[in-house]
């Protein structure tokens, strides 16, 4: 049994593991009067929660002859939720109100093309390494923290579905969080850490899109 643990914790200390709460969100978008982009760091550091993107294949059923088996014929990607911390003059609530109405004028009611709207969204997973030797989970005190890049991933074609009812109460005295539901049209990960001294194995997925008239 012993042998066992020890082999356990050598994986785990080349492996290392990857912690919730190091990543950033960064969406490249800017608007009428934010010349310096100060939206987009803004949104960076106030997400303070939100989904590594999801993944499904859908199938149907299928038989020629005895049991029948699965045939998947399309990849679904799945719908984000981003958790903001507001500023005292709700500029993240305006920033995706704005967004919102650039894809459908609740005024005139005028949907804009795909292409004037869309954004690519970036996820970025980070890990706590010194850079010159693998993790350690026995002798944390020794590590020179500092962040490196793990994992990318870039959501292709993103934009906002939904702002979620911001709750107010004189019960309480808590903080204002925005809730943004994001869609996008597939993903594109990265994975790997080159400046390791033994790098986990890279994965890039394609970044081509997929086949499709309202893809391209």
């Amino acid at each position: 049994m012993a042998g066992k643990n020890t082999e356990f914790l050598a994986f785990i200390n080349r492996y290392g593991v990857a912690k919730t709460s190091h990543f950033r969100l960064h969406i490249p978008l800017t608007f009428k009067g934010d010349t310096f982009g100060e939206s987009a760091r803004l949104l960076g550091l106030r997400c303070e929660a939100t989904e590594l993107p999801g993944r499904q294949l859908v199938s149907n059923d299928s038989r020629t002859y005895g049991p029948t088996y699965k045939t998947p014929y399309q990849s679904l990607y799945q719908e984000i939720t981003l958790n903001f911390i507001e500023t005292a003059n709700f500029v993240i609530r305006g920033f995706f109100e704005t967004w919102m109405s650039s894809i459908y004028n609740p005024s005139t009611n005028k949907l804009s093309y795909p292409n004037t709207y869309r954004s690519d969204v970036s996820l970025t997973q980070y890990d706590v390494t010194d850079g010159s030797r693998p993790h350690s989970v026995t002798e944390p005190e020794t590590l020179r923290a500092s962040l490196k890049e793990s994992a990318v991933w870039v959501l292709h074609h993103s934009f906002p579905t939904a702002i979620n009812q911001m709750p107010v109460s004189w019960a309480e005295d808590g903080l204002h969080r925005v809730t943004v539901t994001l869609a996008y049209e597939w993903y594109t990960l990265s994975t790997g850490n080159a400046a390791q001294t033994k790098p986990q194995p890279k994965i890039d997925s394609s970044s081509v899109p997929p086949k499709g008239s309202a893809r391209n």
